[in-house]
Order: structure tokens, then sequence, then C-alpha cells
């Protein structure tokens, strides 16, 4: 048995639109990379994966391509994506690895049965022998330790790179909630473009993501701030330097922001059948993990406009993975929380 242990692994993955998370069973966390690969433009050939592949995106020229292989939560390029995971997977092996035994996956809530089918296939094409899914919103309430199975309701919104999650738990199941196409990347397209159309000026992803974590904000701050960021001017070709400040990037993102307070509000309000599992959540608070709970003052917007309590967990873009990590090493305790 120690032998097969040790030729088999056994992996949980959280493969989002922005960065894909890998879990091993007996090491934790061992990968967070970037979703993105980079191509040969002619023949296709895969250049860079991961963090390599994202720095290649800022400063590529007409013969290579980067592709992310996930849009709002679902496969768009499935070649991509086995490209993508097989060669994470790699940078993960020993030189006694031989294969994968179990993998268990997180996947969106509104994903479709064909969408379903496509990532369990995905999966055994990169070797998986045993497939286990489970929502992101159900790995995330594990991770945060929340008894999900006890008649007790528990509310989780996860703010990814193409989708946020929410969801109302209660006996194993979810009681209420909704998986909205809006999310970080589109709070990163708004800051591109209103620096196109603003400054007549082109930034980097890097720069664009890096304004967002930086100042970006869903709610007056006690001292806002301020930052440099350096790109090209779209009519001279030349270098310049433009400060952009909080007040300005908060108008710029507030659109997704509130659609995403708007859904949480549509979900609680779903709950007025259920006064118990509502009364739970006005008492307990609602959970917020994914990299969108890290834009300052998203607690006090949410916490403002539902009334109800708001808790940013410890390293939120962790927490979906360190559950299906969890739900990996003990698959008979979370028997009913996943699907085979």
């Amino acid at each position: 048995m120690s032998l097969f242990s040790n030729l088999y692994r056994d992996i949980a993955i959280d493969f989002g639109t922005t960065n894909t998370l890998i879990f091993i069973h007996g090491l934790g966390i061992v990968l967070n990379e970037p979703s993105i690969v980079a191509r040969e433009f002619n023949t296709g050939k895969v250049l860079a994966i991961g963090q390599d592949a994202l720095i290649m995106s800022d400063k590529i020229h007409t013969g290579i391509v980067t592709v992310r292989p996930l849009f709002n939560g679902a496969i768009g390029d499935y070649q991509a994506m086995q490209e993508l995971i097989r060669g994470l997977i790699n940078r993960t092996k020993t030189r006694y690895s031989y294969g994968i035994n179990r993998m268990v996956i997180s996947i969106p809530s509104g994903i479709t049965p064909v969408e379903k089918r496509a990532v369990r296939d995905f999966a055994q094409h990169v070797g998986a022998r045993k497939v286990y899914l489970v929502t992101n919103a159900m790995a995330a309430a594990i991770g945060l330790g929340l008894e999900v199975r006890e008649p007790m309701g528990n509310m989780v919104v996860d703010i990814g790179g193409g989708t946020t999650e929410i969801a109302v738990m209660s006996l194993s199941g979810i009681a209420s909630g909704e998986c909205v196409k809006v999310a970080g990347a589109d709070m990163n397209n708004l800051i591109s473009r209103h620096l196109r159309e603003e400054y007549n000026m082109a930034v980097g992803e890097l720069t664009v993501e890096n304004i967002k974590v930086t100042i970006g904000s869903a709610y007056k701050l006690d001292k806002e701030l301020t930052m440099d960021v350096r790109g090209i001017c779209l009519e001279s070709g030349l270098p310049e330097v433009r400060t952009l400040s909080s007040e300005i990037i908060r108008e710029v993102i507030a659109t997704p922001l509130n659609q995403i307070v708007t859904s949480i509000k549509k979900s609680l309000e779903a709950l007025v059948t259920k006064p118990e599992i509502s009364v739970d959540i006005f008492d307990r608070g609602l959970f917020l993990v994914g990299g969108g709970a890290l834009i300052k003052g998203i607690d006090k917007k949410i916490h403002k406009e539902t009334n109800v309590p708001v808790h940013v967990c410890e390293e939120p873009q962790t927490i979906v993975v360190k559950g299906a990590g969890e739900i990996l090493e003990n698959l008979e305790k979370y028997k009913g929380l996943y699907t085979t």
C-alpha cells in the first residue's frame, strides 16, 4: 500500500479563470499559478504555462498568443486546459511519481451537465483514475470549517476571477443561491478600459491587477490612496506615468460590485419561506472568500446594504482548494457533498 501511495498520488484542484491551485494528499497546497497558456501562433506549440506565460503575455509579439482556457467558470479552450493542468501537475511530480489515483475538482455551482461531463473527461485525459466533483461554495464552506451537514444555515460568497458564487447551505444542501458571471475579471476590464478612454493609455494585465489590489475599494476609505501607474501612450507610443486615486477606481469598478451585492440580497430574500435559516444567517453572518474578498471595504459595503455581518477569512484565495483537499483526505466523511 505504501508503494502504491508513492506511485499514485491523490490530488485536489481548484482551477479558476484567474488562478489554478493544486493540493496533494499529505503535502497540502503545493502550487498556485495563473491559469494561462502561451503558444506559438503558427504551430500551436506550447511555450509556457502559468506564471511564465503570464509574464510573457505583456511582452509578446505577433508570433506568440496567450490563452486563458476558462471563461466565466467554464472550459472555453479544452486543449489549452489539458496543456495547462498536465503541465502544472507535472511540476508537482517527485522522481517516484507515476500517476494520479483520486482527483477532487471544485466546479462552479451553475455548471451544466454537459460542462460537468467535459470536466470529468478532461480529468481522465490528464491521468486521473477516479474523479470527484464538488461545488466551489461547498468546498469553501468545508475549508472554512463550517458544519454544512448540520441543520443550520451557512452563507458563503466566493468572488473569483470569472464568477461570483453565492450559496446558503444547510443539511448538506444548498437552500438558496446562484452563480453570477460577474467577478474580478470584469473589474480588471473596466480599469483597463478607463485608462484607454480617459488617458489614452495602455497597460499590461499585471499592472491592471496591481491597480485593483493596491487602490481598488468598494467603500469610502478612511484615508484615500493614490498610485503612480506606468504605461504606454497610445497616441505617441512613448512611456508615460499617470497618478490614479482610490476614489476614481472605486467609481470605475462600482457596477460589477453593485451587481454582486444585488445578487447577495436576492439570495437572502429567497429565504423568506425559510425563516429559521434566515435567522441563522443574520446571527452568524456571511463568509466572504475568493480573490474579490481582498478588495478594500467590500465587507463594509455588503454589511451596509444587507445588514448581515460579513466575515473575510484569512487567505481567502486558498479556501476552496483547502476544502477540496479536506474532502480528498476524508472522502467517506464527506460522502453526499460531492458527486462521482
